[in-house]
């Protein structure tokens, strides 16, 4: 039962991505980064439990789901869209790639991730290489996003989605880092935050926008 509902959870935090991706809106960004991380947060609960069933004792990764669900369902939604209002609000038409082929490349790279990690050897647990499948496509996902996108806000969820991906690769192919690895993680994400967050105001402060291709101004 516990296998069932982590692999559907994770499905779901990886169609979250693609949702992502087909957004136009800076708030909606957010939004869809909130989401992913609150069923992020179920995946580290469900863990928690299970490993306090089996071995009878209280699990760290509890206090894991805690931290997620303060910092990333939180705190740094919270942040994000304090800053989003106070820099220029657009509608995002101006991508790099637009929607519909945008869609068709994060298929082709969840289709490569699983040809990659189906060709490793070694990995006998089927549900570890599907975890793997998932997890890594959701990274690959926030780095397309990244690159994808020209305004400073989906660079910053973009980062946030990968951190999100690599998480869940973590949480679920080694049942749990060790708790002060897991709390250095946290506090590093939200020092990132907070000056990417700075970044964000000077160059709407320097350009009137947070489009960064106007960073190319900066040329000699």
């Amino acid at each position: 039962m516990y296998s069932n509902a982590i692999n559907l959870l994770a499905i779901l935090i990886l169609i979250s991505s693609f949702i992502l991706i087909a957004n136009k809106r800076q708030n909606a960004y957010i939004s869809t980064f909130r989401f992913q991380s609150l069923l992020l947060a179920l995946v580290s609960l469900l863990v928690s439990v299970r490993s306090m069933l089996s071995n009878k004792k209280f699990d760290e990764v509890i206090i894991i789901f805690c931290l997620i669900v303060l910092f990333k369902v939180v705190i740094i939604p919270i942040v994000l869209k304090r800053t989003s209002k106070k820099v220029e609000y657009t509608v995002e038409k101006d991508f790099f790639i637009n929607i519909p082929v945008s869609m068709l490349i994060c298929c082709g790279l969840v289709v490569l991730c699983w040809h990659v990690i189906y060709s490793i050897e070694g990995i006998n647990n089927s549900d570890t290489r599907n975890y793997l499948i998932y997890s890594m496509s959701v990274v690959m996902l926030g780095l397309f996003f990244m690159i994808s996108r020209k305004k400073a806000i989906g660079q910053i969820v973009g980062f946030l989605v990968i951190e999100n991906g690599m998480f869940l690769a973590a949480m679920l192919t080694t049942e749990g880092m060790p708790m002060f690895v897991e709390l250095g993680l946290f506090f590093d994400l939200l020092t990132a935050v907070l000056i990417m967050g700075i970044f964000v105001f000077k160059i709407n402060d320097t350009f009137d926008s947070i489009d960064i291709n106007k960073l190319k101004n900066l040329k000699g």
